[in-house]
This record gives structure tokens, C-alpha cells and sequence, in this order.
């Protein structure tokens, strides 16, 4: 077993589950706050985008694809901000339609398969390169510093970000930096664990963190601390039992939220 972890490929695997560990699941907090949840699948369809695009011009198509994903970021936060609404739903929808047309069209105008960008929505940790993890310990430290330099404008956007701007925070800077922070964390996240899976990283553990209904720093503190120990026991329990790593992860996360639930609901019924 420990020989395991003497190879490369385990140790960048390591390296990434815990750095996205730490970071990933505040973003977590921001998606279930803000209600970001289409959010995951423009970012999958703006990431095919720059997948394709990386491809065409022979770049790596990693690289365009979280390119594509920091616009999405602003363009989203852009048309929310003008929207009535103010929410990004709309916005995000108007972006997975015409990415995914512009997508298709590509496909059908060159030479490039479709198979060749959708490789990049599988998602393996073990497969991840150098450069990968570098890119997810660099976004994930970034993560970690702008929560903690500006964790009150955060919490007070996350709250209600008309009142945040009432109590003079910059709430459409705050705003659109979480939601550049989100896209990027999703377009990572997805080259971790799969466009399917990558809720296992950023919403999960937020939702075992929320469960306890802590005040806000202890539930942001608790997500990170869920985020490590949820990827740390789901990959472990991948390398015993033989399991694919992302649903290994995603089991043991459903098996984190649904026991803080339980513990949530006794101390409930208890103070009855």
C-alpha cells in the first residue's frame, strides 16, 4: 500500500485533493448562497468552448478552457447586474446556449473531433499533470486569501448584496469576484473529478458545513475542514476497495452531509 504513494501520478493526486480540499468547498458556500447552481453548467459549456477553441489553435485546451471559464465570470456578473432580476440564471442560460451552438459549429467547420474536447470533462485526478496541479494549488491559495481579505463585504454580498451596497461595500466587485472565483473553481474542478462529479469538491462538503447551522465563519471554516477529510477518506477508500476516485468521493460526501443532518436533527429534538 505505502509504495502506492512513492508514485508520481498518487502524489500530484494527493497534493490536488487536498489544496481543492481547503478552497473548493467556500465556493460551495457561495453557489448554495447565492443560488449559483446554473452556474456549474455554463461553465461546462463555456469550457467546451475554450476547449475547442485551445484545440484549433494548438494550445493546450486546459489552458483556454479556464481561460474561457474567468470570462464567463464577468460576462455572467455583467448581464446579472442588468437584469431585473438581478440573479445570473438568465445570463448563464443566454451563455450554455450560444457557447454550445458556436461549439457545434466549430466541430462542424475543422478537423477537431468532438471526442477530443469532451476529454476534458471525464476527469481524473490521477491523470492530472504538473502544470494541473500547480493551477489548482495557485487558484485554490487565491481562493483562501481573497475569502480571508475580504470576508466581511463577502458575507455581507452573500447576505443581500443590495444591503451590502446600502452599507457601502462594493457589492458589484465583490459580486463579480465571486463569481470569477466559482467559474474557476467549476473549470479545475471539472479536470479533477468529471463535469458530472465536480459537485463532490465544491458542494458537498458546504452542504455537511451548512447542516451544522453554524454562524458564518465557523460554517466556512467547517467546509474547508469537511472539503479535506471528504477527499482525503473518498480517495483512500478508492485505493482499498479498487473504486473509481470522483464517486468514491461523492459517497463519502452524500455519507458526511446525511450524518450531519442526523446530528443537526437529535441536538434539535433534544433542546425540545
Amino acid at each position: 500500500m505505502m509504495e502506492l504513494f512513492q508514485i508520481p501520478a498518487f502524489g500530484r493526486a494527493i497534493v490536488a485533493l487536498f489544496a481543492c480540499g481547503l478552497a473548493f468547498p467556500l465556493l460551495g458556500i457561495y453557489i448554495l448562497s447565492l443560488d449559483l447552481i446554473p452556474v456549474r453548467f455554463g461553465v461546462m459549456h463555456l469550457s467546451l468552448l475554450g476547449a475547442t477553441v485551445g484545440l484549433i489553435a494548438g494550445v493546450d485546451p486546459m489552458f483556454f478552457a479556464i481561460l474561457f471559464s474567468v470570462a464567463a465570470g464577468f460576462v455572467v456578473s455583467g448581464l446579472s447586474s442588468r437584469a431585473s432580476s438581478g440573479t445570473s440564471g438568465g445570463a448563464m442560460a443566454l451563455l450554455m446556449t450560444s457557447s454550445l451552438g458556436i461549439v457545434f459549429i466549430l466541430f462542424y467547420k475543422t478537423n477537431i473531433h468532438a471526442i477530443e474536447a469532451f476529454n476534458l470533462f471525464w476527469g481524473n485526478v490521477l491523470a492530472l499533470d504538473r502544470t494541473e496541479v500547480y493551477l489548482v494549488v495557485i487558484a485554490s491559495a487565491l481562493i483562501l486569501a481573497g475569502t480571508l481579505r475580504f470576508l466581511r463585504p463577502i458575507s455581507a454580498v452573500l447576505f443581500d448584496k443590495e444591503t451590502a451596497f446600502a452599507f457601502g461595500f462594493p457589492a458589484t466587485v465583490v459580486y463579480t469576484g465571486i463569481l470569477v472565483m466559482v467559474c474557476v473553481g467549476i473549470g479545475l474542478g471539472i479536470r479533477i473529478t468529471g463535469a458530472l462529479m465536480v459537485d463532490a469538491v465544491t458542494l458537498l462538503p458546504a452542504l455537511a458545513a451548512q447542516s451544522l447551522k453554524k454562524n458564518f465563519r465557523p460554517t466556512m471554516m467547517l467546509a474547508s475542514i469537511f472539503g479535506v477529510c471528504i477527499n482525503m477518506a473518498g480517495f483512500a477508500l478508492a485505493i482499498v476497495f479498487d473504486l473509481p476516485t470522483s464517486p468514491a468521493i461523492i459517497v463519502v460526501g452524500t455519507v458526511a452531509v446525511l450524518g450531519c443532518k442526523a446530528v443537526t436533527s437529535r441536538r434539535g429534538r433534544r433542546r425540545k
